[in-house]
């Protein structure tokens, strides 16, 4: 998988140079039509290259984030004497930056096992399968199959709110993905067509932003789990 995720990031980042080049010109041209046009394109494929980042370190924003406060903060105390508050801020930013920084990617369970799982879903050879995120908590991704569509689910929802797992913040994270709340299945859903599928990277991808994005510090198990049905 990393040799997929880097190719594609490299791509992406060629992508970027490009379209960078052709705004310069559109701005020496004075053709602020196509400016706003592709300033938009150019807006997605960062989006695009910033998600593929996390798969790589989910951690690179928050770090980017911790850097910038501390630059705000050695800024401000060149001008205010010495303050005992912003001093343990900076502690703390720095054990938080510690920490981030023991991260060593190979959480995700990206061996063979989970392609294989997909690709035999998709070929109708097994039924679906659960990937657990923290299993003593029931907390996982459900994989279905339907006719035309796999159908990605986090679920137990109520069980999960009631344990604090899932708060409005990791729902709204979760539907900003693209799941969408079922209650009646008493789960959050993710729809994807068969249509589009060629191979496991945008399901890998979900996955990631699942784990990193929405259950981020949950504690989950050091090892993902695969059961097959």
């Amino acid at each position: 998988m990393n040799e997929e995720i880097n190719a594609l990031l490299s791509i992406y980042e060629q992508e970027k140079k490009l379209i960078e080049s052709i705004i310069e010109e559109d701005r020496i041209d004075g053709d602020y039509k196509a400016i706003r046009l592709n300033s938009k394109n150019l807006n997605r494929i960062q989006h695009q290259i910033a998600l593929i980042k996390s798969l790589i370190d989910p951690y690179t924003q928050e770090k980017e984030r911790l850097k910038r406060t501390i630059d705000f903060l050695v800024e401000k105390s060149e001008f205010e004497e010495s303050n005992e508050h912003r001093t343990h801020m900076l502690a703390q930013i720095d054990r938080k930056l510690d920490q981030l920084n023991s991260y060593k990617a190979g959480y995700f369970n990206d061996g063979q096992e989970f392609d294989d799982a997909i690709f035999d879903l998709v070929e109708q050879k097994i039924e679906g399968f659960i990937f657990n995120l923290k299993k003593e908590n029931k907390l996982a991704i459900l994989f279905k199959r339907t006719d035309k569509e796999i159908l990605l689910s986090v679920t137990n929802i109520k069980k999960l709110k009631k344990q604090r797992i899932l708060d409005k913040n990791t729902i709204a994270v979760l539907k900003s993905i693209g799941f969408k709340e079922e209650k009646h299945a008493d789960s959050l859903i993710f729809t994807y067509g068969l249509d589009n599928f060629k191979d496991a990277i945008f399901i890998k991808t979900i996955v990631s932003r699942v784990i990193f994005d929405a259950f981020y510090f949950q504690e989950l198990d050091k090892e993902t789990t695969i059961e097959i049905f």
